[in-house]
């Protein structure tokens, strides 16, 4: 929730205004701005109005996958909600008044989660007793964190009644979630939920899970009918197949027919064994490895084949097999028909829709940013999916394509598809497109021609993802400064963040910006109808002057945000690499010009601290940041002092483990590309001196392609470019 907290600071800044939510459930991304490369973790945002879950499913241009799982049922709404009295597990926490949460899990740094005990056929069943709610005084909510850990695999549900303290009704809006791992940077929610009904008992959908260990987070959504103390009762059970063959290693692979019944993974054998025991009975059969290699969507295990033999049929495209892929380079358009095509790549419920008759392209970046795919197909539907090969330029083992996708999109229909995916510089990603097909009625879809074309927007600057900061008695949270017309005291709360434009790879000087990222969220109460941004000069950590130092500015409707909070803005302008400073402030119709002048709505993005690669302003003092209350812009003609030095004075500081001063620094990206000088001998284009036979075998190399370095009329490589070339030949003059 938003607060507005006087501290006692030694410095022109008097008041705290932040921002915080519960860290839990925060996805890190990995790399400079980074790819999710497994299911996108939900976010919980603190609100005055209630927690709101944001999941990473795939947005219109984004690569993303969905969360594994379900929403958490009721099992009967009369049911008594009876608390256990002899539970297996008591919790070690309260609900309300702690510093420091004892079970508070990746709220804390470490993390620490209650070992709940182990899962066996022998024991298969944890009863776990707690408390959660909403602490009023602290504007806090408890959540339980325990692991549990699976002896042998299994099939896990967990079962909770509740009770509040005041009433004995259920809670209002119970939260149980379960998590792959207790590892706070890689986890993924396997099952669980949101139940916004105060019935009981509930429980998650059963899930699958091999032998390790798990987690279980219990709470309650940020709201004020469920305060401090609701007792719960989480019944976690273990169901054990029933096959004595699923899971025996001698049993054979359950993706290649045996004699002998059952396979060797037990998740599986026990799903098909369950719809055909014959496949235990008798003999795992053509029919059983029909169904573990069946999409995960449509009832199978989603065991993926590769099988794809380049050349076969003879008329199928070069680039028909993943383990061929086609060999890109950047911002050069190539044409390709994939009427002849096999299907090679996984179908396993992935995607939305099923993909057939794929062709493959492989194409490095260069630098760290984003790697755009643009495929322009007039004739049909067509799906992209993303893989990461790594420092591999090529693809060895086509089994493999399951762990290293990256995400698919099928936004649009006849037409073409447009998605990025972040990127490494110096690895290889390789890209498949294929038509549509309706996995409901089999439906291949039409193949045709197309083109594509793979650009990258690189890293001006990243300060890296958001971690939370911590009291100075350990409690982690997401902090964020508010920005914006807060209070009708605080009319254009801003903050100028430092930023460096390097100097760009090469003969460039400058950037031409694309996109700007400042993350953050909306507080409850807040009304962001326009997101606004300034880039002003910065001279040394000297404090920006409104307008002198201001170089441009901007205004967009306020964005849809990504996963960790980040705001796309847009641009479309030329940065030369140097020292500025970064404002971004939301806005709104009615909001205040002048202090107390009665606008009566408020508007707030609290940009998140916690930055692991950011800047903050440092002098002879300490460190700080420069913020403001009122500028004086046209809407204030009388104006103030402008920005002001500021400092938490201690309310937060960095979590041990992480960076120094990162409670100062905010987190946001710059991306763009480099801009090119036009070259002085532009049919050199392999940049030796000269136009040569290099530089033709090039030309002849891109002959009818668009777009391309020897395309030198932006007309097609054609006669006319030829005849540019060997006009030319010779030393560049």
């Amino acid at each position: 929730m938003f607060v507005d907290v006087a501290v006692p600071l030694c410095t022109a800044a008097s008041f705290v205004e932040f921002g915080s939510r519960d860290p839990v459930l925060r996805r890190f991304r990995a790399g400079p701005i980074g790819w999710r490369s497994v299911p996108v973790a939900p976010l919980w945002r603190k609100s005055l109005g209630g927690f709101v879950m944001k999941s990473g499913f795939m947005t219109t241009s984004i690569l993303a996958t969905a969360v594994a799982g379900a929403m958490l049922t009721t099992l009967s709404a009369s049911a008594q909600c009876v608390i256990d009295p002899n539970p297996t597990v008591v919790q070690d926490d309260a609900c309300a008044g702690q510093a420091v949460d004892a079970n508070g899990g990746c709220n804390l740094v470490p993390a620490v989660f209650q070992n709940a005990g182990t899962l066996s056929s022998a024991a298969p069943i944890i009863t776990i007793n707690g408390t959660v709610g909403t602490d009023a005084a602290a504007t806090t909510r408890d959540l339980d964190w325990y692991s549990f850990t699976m002896a042998t695999p299994g099939f896990v549900t967990v079962s909770t009644t509740s009770a509040k303290a005041s009433t004995g009704l259920p809670a209002s809006n119970l939260i149980v979630w379960v998590l792959s791992t207790t590892d706070c940077a890689s986890y993924t929610v396997v099952s669980g939920g949101f139940l916004s009904a105060g019935v009981c008992p509930l429980a998650v959908a059963e899930v699958g899970l091999d032998a390790g260990t798990y987690a279980i987070i219990i709470g309650t959504d940020f709201n004020v009918a469920d305060v401090c103390d609701i007792q719960y009762t989480a019944t976690v059970s273990a169901r054990y197949s029933a096959f004595a063959v699923c899971g025996d290693p001698a049993s054979g692979e359950c993706a290649a027919a045996h004699a002998t019944g059952g396979c060797a993974d037990i998740l599986c054998c026990d799903l098909i064994c369950t719809v055909n025991p014959l496949c235990c009975d008798i003999g795992w059969d053509a029919t059983c490895v029909s169904l573990a290699t069946t999409p995960s969507s449509a009832g199978g295990c989603g065991i993926f084949l590769y099988n794809c033999t380049p050349g076969t049929p003879a008329n199928a495209p070069v680039n028909d097999c993943a383990i061929a892929g086609a060999t890109c380079a950047l911002n050069v358009s190539y044409a390709f028909n994939n009427a002849n095509a096999n299907t090679d790549g996984p179908n396993d419920g992935s995607c939305a829709a099923e993909t057939a008759k794929d062709v493959w392209f492989v194409v490095q970046a260069t630098a760290n940013g984003n790697l755009y795919c643009t495929a322009t197909t007039p004739g049909f539907d067509c799906v992209l999916s993303a893989y990461n090969l790594g420092i591999s330029s090529s693809l060895a083992d086509g089994e493999t394509l399951p762990s290293i996708f990256i995400g698919c999109v099928d936004n649009n229909g006849i037409g073409g598809e447009a998605a990025y995916a972040g990127a490494t510089g110096g690895s290889y990603y390789l890209w498949r497109i294929g038509i549509w097909g309706n996995p409901g009625t089999a439906d291949a879809g039409i193949p045709g021609a197309g083109e594509v074309i793979f650009t990258l927007e690189e890293i001006v600057y990243a300060t890296g993802t958001h971690a939370p900061v911590c009291t100075p008695t350990g409690t982690a949270t997401n902090l964020g400064l508010s920005s914006g017309a807060i209070s009708g005291t605080s009319v254009q709360r801003w903050l100028a963040a430092p930023f460096i434009a390097p100097d760009p790879a090469g003969t460039s000087t400058s950037w031409t910006v694309t996109r700007m990222e400042p993350e953050g969220f909306t507080p409850a109460g807040a009304i962001n109808e326009n997101l606004n941004w300034i880039i002003w000069n910065r001279t040394a950590f000297n404090k920006p002057v409104y307008p002198t130092n201001q170089l441009m500015s901007g205004s967009i409707t306020f964005p849809a945000l990504g996963a960790a909070g980040e705001a796309p803005i847009f641009v479309d302008f030329e940065l030369n690499a140097g020292d500025y400073y970064f404002t971004q402030y939301p806005s709104a119709a009615g909001n205040p010009c002048v202090p107390n002048d009665g606008g009566a709505v408020f508007s707030n993005f609290a940009w998140f601290v916690g930055a692991p690669n950011g800047t903050v302003c440092t002098d002879a003092t300490g460190n700080f940041q420069w913020r403001s209350v009122v500028q004086p812009i046209a809407c204030n003609p009388a104006g103030t002092a402008g920005f002001l030095r500021y400092t938490l004075g201690g309310a937060y500081v960095p979590c041990a483990g992480t960076e120094s001063n990162t409670e100062l620094e905010v987190s946001f990206n710059i991306l763009g590309t480099p801009v090119t000088a036009a070259p002085s001998c532009p049919t050199d284009l392999d940049a030796n001196g000269q136009t040569d036979a290099a530089d033709l075998a090039t030309l002849l190399g891109q002959w009818g392609q668009t777009g391309g370095s020897a395309d030198f009329n932006g007309g097609g490589v054609d006669a006319s470019d030829l005849a540019v070339l060997l006009g030319a030949w010779g030393p560049c003059l």
